[in-house]
């Protein structure tokens, strides 16, 4: 029994020393993809500086209690606006360094819609500008069943008075690659777990794309992109029902626009196997751009997100998306913001604007 309780022992210490070993060791997973799919951030993880700010500049409200003032702007929102205010450049945040509008963002995950038109914030203080956005694998779900629905007309609303934006000063920086180890065994137990369940061809949530090309990212592993499985998921989407996404989308507008005063905008946040098309060497991991097939209803108001993005890509700037993420880098984030303030100033948002 003495040897059996030794060996346990010498064990236990052996396993807990090699996990803190690899602790110290092993960075920490920046990125869902390499985090999910149990994929080393030595081989994933961006190496070119990342453009942050030395604060955030948006709130991700988390009742609806928040909205119980003024705003701008209001962000209906996924990851992409909710799930961004620790890595500090945020899309929202550069927007409104440049336009000093203000913004109220809430999660689309929590929230539908009709729940934000109906509620109080949005009666008595109502926007002049509602941004829909959302991953575009989604799209079609979250806006398709508005082609059957039939909007009540929201309240006529009541503008105050236009303010001269508030342009706030913060200090922008380069944040490096964080090459020291983590020193958390849990996260190592997390990362082996997903490793192993991946070679055993259990773990299938992160998928590897090859491209024929190797400029997009900054990362060691040029060559393979990382994707969600669920990207996929958009294939079942058959052209015969892209009318219905659209007819979904305008009823939507529709809806929001009826109190004579909010813009509606569609921010769309591409996918990386739509968007990287023309690079992936394996034609049966291409998915359908939903935002070109969006775009043939000529009244929506909707920023080619794809076409903004893909000319950046295709112009050889590296990590517009992370390489071991699923989401936009800083330089993709600046010009999501820069886009939709470019979107405004054409409509004439900035216009008649009190300057006292």
């Amino acid at each position: 029994m003495k040897r059996y309780a030794r060996l346990l022992i010498l064990m236990f210490l052996v396993t807990t020393g090699g996990l803190w070993l690899l602790s110290a060791v092993l960075p920490p997973s920046d990125g869902d993809l390499s985090r999910i799919g149990g994929f080393p951030e030595h081989d994933f993880h961006w190496r070119n500086p990342q453009l942050t700010l030395s604060k955030n500049l948006f709130h991700v409200a988390s009742d609806l209690k928040e909205y119980d003032r003024d705003f701008d702007v209001v962000v209906l929102g996924d990851s992409f606006s909710c799930d961004q205010e620790s890595r500090f450049f945020g899309w929202q945040s550069f927007f409104i360094r440049r336009t000093g509008l203000s913004v109220i963002v809430f999660d689309m995950r929590k929230y539908w819609p009709r729940q934000i038109l109906e509620s109080e914030g949005f009666q008595k203080h109502p926007p002049r500008v509602f941004v829909f956005e959302s991953v575009e694998r989604y799209l079609y779900e979250r806006t398709a069943y508005f082609s059957t629905y039939t909007p009540v007309p929201l309240a006529p609303a009541i503008p105050g008075p236009r303010r001269k934006p508030q342009v706030p000063e913060v200090r922008v920086r380069e944040d490096l690659r964080k090459e020291s180890g983590s020193l958390d065994p849990n996260q190592v137990i997390s990362f082996l777990k997903a490793a192993v369940l991946r070679h055993l061809g259990i773990n299938t949530q992160v998928v590897q794309v090859p491209l024929k090309e190797n400029n997009h990212f900054s990362s060691r592993n040029k060559q393979l992109m990382l994707v969600y499985f669920d990207e996929f998921d958009k294939k079942a989407i058959v052209p015969e029902s892209f009318g219905k996404l659209r007819a979904g989308m305008l009823a939507l507008q529709n809806l929001v626009e009826s109190n004579g005063l909010t813009r509606l905008v569609f921010l769309i946040a591409p996918d990386k196997t739509s968007l990287f098309a023309y690079d992936i060497q394996d034609e049966s991991f291409v998915t359908a751009n939903l935002i070109e097939e969006a775009a043939y209803e000529p009244r929506l108001h909707l920023i080619r997100t794809d076409q903004i993005l893909g000319e950046s890509i295709r112009s050889g700037i590296p990590d517009i998306y992370l390489p071991n993420d699923s989401h936009w880098g800083s330089t993709g984030h600046q010009r999501i913001a820069d886009s939709l303030a470019d979107f405004l100033e054409e409509s004439g948002f900035f216009e008649n604007v009190d300057t006292k």
